[in-house]
Order: C-alpha cells, then structure tokens, then sequence
C-alpha cells in the first residue's frame, strides 16, 4: 500500500507557498477563486486561503443569505443529504470536479484547502491530510469514507476551534492535535509551523505516514 509521510505533506504544502508554481506541479484549476494542482506522485494540493475575497466567499461566506439556524454560519447539504458549512462545500465541489477523473493518490491541503480535503477525500474514498482546518460537518452522523481522512491540528491554532463544536460542527475523519511548547496564536496556524512541529519529537500513537499500514 502507497503512503504518504506526514511531516512531508506539510512541507510540500509550504513549497507551493498558496499558489500553483513548483516543479512537481502537472495540472491546475483556479476557478472562483478555487486553487488546486495535481502534482507528481499522483498528490492533489488544494491551496488555502490565499486571496482576501476568500475570508467572504468561503470561510465566512456572507455574501449569502444564512440560514436562520445557522448561528451565523450558513450551512447547506451535499448531494447525499449531509449539511455542511456551505463555503466549505461550494469550495469542495469545484475540486472535487476537477479531482475525480485525475484518480489522485493522495489529497493534502491547510486551512480551507484543508476543509475541502475533508470533504472530497471522504467523498473519493481517498487518503487525505488535512492541516489546520477549520470543522466543515454539522452532524454526528458517519459520512462516507471518512477513514480515509487524517487530521493534523495543533491546540493553539484558533481555525481547528471553528465553527464551534457546541453549535454541531465537527471534522470529518480522525483528529490528532499536537501541542507546541509554547503557543502562538499568530503563528500556530501557518503551514511552516505545523511542518516545524511534526518534524520533531511525536505521540508514540501520532501516525507519521498515511494511511497506516498496519
């Protein structure tokens, strides 16, 4: 079974720098400010937030009418019925779109690049890595493949707090939060500081490779 290092995930991330340049890059799509690239090795990245329109168009979202539920949170359902924070999934669908005739080996992404690698490595039934996401399900209920799906969050990265879990949110997937020594809020969500974290001493039971072979 192919796997992916964790600690190698995150520093191909912070190659990419949010954009769609690096020598590895073999196909891209920006489209409605959706940033994704196939990459050699058969690894989709999914950019994060990147542009300022996508703090409103996605992570926000409020340019659209809200739901009078959704505590400020719009939130809308997939094609089978589940709801989601709805920038999350309208951001997913796009790359889930563009991903499914690639046939990706992997899917990686940070921040709301994370989020929608939630959403489509659940869907695809492909081994993801999500990086300081923020929680884009609302629901106890199993969606999909979600074994598939790892996350990496660290303690003192505000984003994987939100939306709030007491409001329904939750990530999809495993969940695995690292502690940095000391936290910094400023810093404690860049993909340099994940990368940092997972290069050095980790939880016996922390998964260095996904998915995991035994």
């Amino acid at each position: 079974m192919k796997t992916l290092d964790v600690a190698e995930a995150a520093r191909i991330i912070e190659r990419m720098g949010g954009g769609l340049d690096g020598p590895d890059v073999v196909e891209t799509i920006d489209l409605r400010g959706v940033q994704a690239a196939m990459l050699k090795r058969g690894i989709l990245y999914i950019a994060g937030t990147n542009e300022f329109s996508d703090w409103f168009e996605f992570n926000f979202d409020l340019i659209h009418d809200r739901a009078p539920d959704a505590h400020g949170f719009r939130m809308a359902p997939g094609d089978s019925g589940a709801l989601w924070h709805a920038g999350f999934l309208e951001h997913a669908q796009i790359v889930y779109a563009f991903a499914k005739p690639q046939k990706p080996a992997f899917i990686i992404g940070h921040s709301l690049g994370a989020a929608s690698a939630q959403i489509v490595g659940a869907s695809l039934g492909v081994p993801s890595l999500s990086f300081g996401s923020p929680r884009p399900y609302l629901g106890r209920a199993h969606f999909g493949r979600e074994g598939f799906v790892l996350n990496i969050c660290r303690t003192d990265d505000t984003l994987c707090h939100l939306p709030p879990r007491f409001f329904g949110f939750r990530h999809i997937g495993s969940v695995h939060w690292l502690s940095p020594p000391v936290g910094d809020v400023e810093e404690g969500h860049s993909i340099g500081s994940y990368a940092e974290l997972l290069e050095g001493t980790l939880p016996a039971t922390f998964p260095k490779s996904w998915p995991p072979t035994g």
